[in-house]
């Protein structure tokens, strides 16, 4: 499989908004090409209470998932409406945290000293992208190890931020099963970014490094 990824994170002053494109070629074991278009995009508000999203994937061309909804947090858990499939909806448990609080919630972690923590997140889309995690934080990663991706830093973005080292598990919520559904391995600047991210399914590894960094004009 090859393929790349872009992600436009925003501060939109009330919240944010994340927009991520991942496209792929794959040939499997039977030689068939597969090409796959994975499109989600969503918004969230500062306090971590509310996250519209929109989830579309596309394999050679024709739709294999499309779900379009919000997903709304109170002090007792939540609920999630989706408008696409129309009608669906489910709860979500007390201390579920949307997917950039989860991020935070990490970083939070890391710049404490703490090495180890689990969180339900729900990341959008149907009931099956709710998820127990478990994360694993490293120690900061030496300055002479940040510099592979200065280079792709042009807008020094990355000067003097400090980085970890982080692995998440995600696991079915409140699935019996031993093994994730699958892990995230990534270096985390202090400011958000990711790089070196590897994706580890039950059956493959993907391998991904950071080649381009942007800082976008602010929309406040």
């Amino acid at each position: 499989m090859r393929g790349h990824s872009v992600i436009e994170f925003r501060d939109v002053c009330t919240g944010w908004t994340t927009t991520q494109r991942f496209i792929s070629d794959m040939t499997d074991g039977k030689a068939s090409s597969i090409h796959s278009d994975f499109i989600v995009s969503s918004s969230e508000d500062r306090q971590g209470r509310q996250l519209r999203f929109k989830v579309r994937n596309f394999l050679n061309g024709h739709t294999t998932q499309h779900f379009e909804g919000i997903g709304v947090l109170a002090s007792a858990g939540g609920e999630v409406h989706l408008t696409s499939p129309h009608g669906q909806h489910f709860a979500l448990p007390t201390g579920t945290l949307m997917p950039t609080q989860h991020t935070l919630a990490v970083l939070g972690a890391a710049e404490a000293g703490r090495d180890y923590f689990h969180q339900t997140v729900f990341e959008g889309g149907d009931k099956s992208e709710l998820y127990d995690t478990a994360t694993v934080i490293g120690r900061p990663v030496p300055k002479d190890r940040l510099a592979v991706d200065r280079t792709v830093d042009s807008a020094d973005l990355l000067a003097g931020v400090p980085a970890w080292p982080v692995l998440i598990s995600y696991y079915e919520h409140e699935s019996s099963g031993e093994q994730a559904a699958y892990a995230v391995a990534y270096r985390l600047y202090a400011n958000g970014v990711i790089s070196s991210m590897t994706l580890i399914y039950p059956n493959f590894t993907l391998k991904a490094e950071l080649v381009k960094l942007e800082k976008l004009p602010a929309r406040c």
